[in-house]
């Protein structure tokens, strides 16, 4: 072969190289007219009800909006995709909420917004990954209460900050009430909450139950105005791999629709409980507690249930602290073994661990955790573990493994670990 044609050759496969790589990165793009004014961004995007095939995508704007769309692409792949979603009207301001259906199980999905046709946000930063179909997947998660305080004193950028930080990213998170203050109105979600969360929100759906402060407004006027949540939005469960999740309205004192929810807890809990390895219910009151708040009774009402029926934790907020308290049995009681490793657990039978994770955006400086202050409980055997810093919880389930890390979130540092292992 002369060095000419050997020289020709190469130069061919150098381009068909080229050419393929060039193809494989593609994305193939749709024409989206803009029309009209340009709509004005005032909420970022934020993600809802991810499951396996499906997601809802919602932001806000002002009042000129006419036609809500989100374009979204599978990573990796060429053909991009368009849904157009609907407007809901609330509080002088417009929510764009798009349903995007039909999608792939746990896989990442790339998505633009669009308001009148206009690019509002999107490109490599805006992604959301849909659940597992199966039961084996590992997977981790966040959770935090008593977020949105009123500024300038709330810190809650600062645990937004440490879970963006995190090498392995959760794959969503729960809030457990109070998630803004003083009162849940909607007028404060941008500034106290959305703000603050929105590098988090974009990419990790957020599932939080009411607190008594969300309670101070209609919450079907404001909490569920904000949130696309499954079931009546006050008291629901979604699924996630091997795990059941249960979202509880603890209102303030007394269970909302009491009789009603708790016929609707237990016959939850029977009928999914032998599905799943890990129950998780989350809540925003505490039940028995070493905390400043009191033992709130229509909480330690359900621990028959919750032991019961196959329940490993309990997690809640409502005290600004954090505080890991030893298995309970039905009765409230804690097994006072001085040999047990209160960081590594066997299968709890008939019990489960109670956390409060209360110190997401505030903390109650006038107060000293200290079990042994009989001030504070009766009996402050029951706490494994307490520390007063601002705080979140990261959960990881991997088969019939559960790991716990919580995080100091001005610091990062993790302070609090524990294992379940069945």
């Amino acid at each position: 072969m002369s060095k000419s044609t050997l020289f020709s050759a190469m130069l061919l496969v150098i381009l068909l190289s080229s050419c393929k790589v060039t193809h494989r990165q593609a994305v193939r793009s749709i024409l989206i007219e803009a029309y009209g004014e340009k709509p004005t961004l005032l909420r970022q995007p934020y993600l809802q009800m991810v499951r396996p095939t499906t997601v809802t995508v919602t932001w806000k704007t002002d009042t000129i909006v006419e036609k809500c769309q989100v374009e979204f692409y599978e990573a990796n792949k060429a053909k991009k995709s368009l849904v157009t979603g609907t407007l809901i009207s609330h509080e002088g301001s417009i929510f764009n909420e798009v349903v995007i259906k039909n999608l792939n199980p746990k896989t990442t999905y790339y998505y633009n917004i669009y308001s009148n046709g206009y690019l509002l946000a999107g490109g490599k930063d805006y992604y959301f990954k849909t659940s597992p179909n199966n039961t084996k997947t590992a997977f981790n998660f966040y959770a935090l209460g008593d977020i949105g305080d009123v500024l300038p004193k709330s810190f809650a950028k600062e645990p937004a900050n440490r879970i963006t930080e995190l090498k392995i990213k959760p794959d969503f998170g729960l809030g457990l009430g109070d998630i803004v203050y003083p009162k849940g109105e909607s007028s404060m979600y941008d500034s106290q909450l959305f703000k603050p969360f929105e590098k988090v929100f974009k990419n990790t759906p957020f599932y939080p139950v009411v607190g008594n402060h969300d309670w101070r407004s209609d919450p079907e006027k404001n909490f569920e105005k904000e949130w696309s949540l499954p079931g009546n939005e006050h008291y629901f469960y979604f699924t996630y791999s091997n795990a059941l999740f249960i979202g509880l309205d603890s209102h303030n004192g007394g269970l909302y629709n009491r009789e009603e929810q708790v016929a609707w807890l237990k016959e939850t809990l029977k009928e999914q409980k032998v599905k799943y390895d890990w129950i998780i219910v989350y809540l925003h009151h505490n039940g028995k507690t070493c905390t400043y708040k009191k033992d709130y009774e229509h909480v330690m009402n359900l621990y028959q249930i919750f032991t019961s029926n196959n329940v490993d934790l309990v997690l809640n907020g409502h005290a600004h602290t954090y505080e890991r308290l030893k298995p309970f049995d039905a009765n409230g009681n804690v097994d006072v073994n001085a040999s047990i490793d209160h960081s590594s657990y066997g299968h709890l039978k008939d019990r489960f661990i109670s956390i409060t994770i209360g110190a997401g955006g505030k903390i109650n400086e006038r107060w000293h955790a200290d079990p042994t202050n009989q001030k504070n409980c009766k009996d402050g055997n029951i706490v494994a573990h307490a520390e007063h810093v601002p705080s979140f919880g990261v959960f990881s389930i991997d088969g019939k493994t559960l790991k716990l890390n919580a995080y100091n979130s001005f610091t990062g540092e993790i302070f609090d670990t524990f294992t379940i292992e069945k």
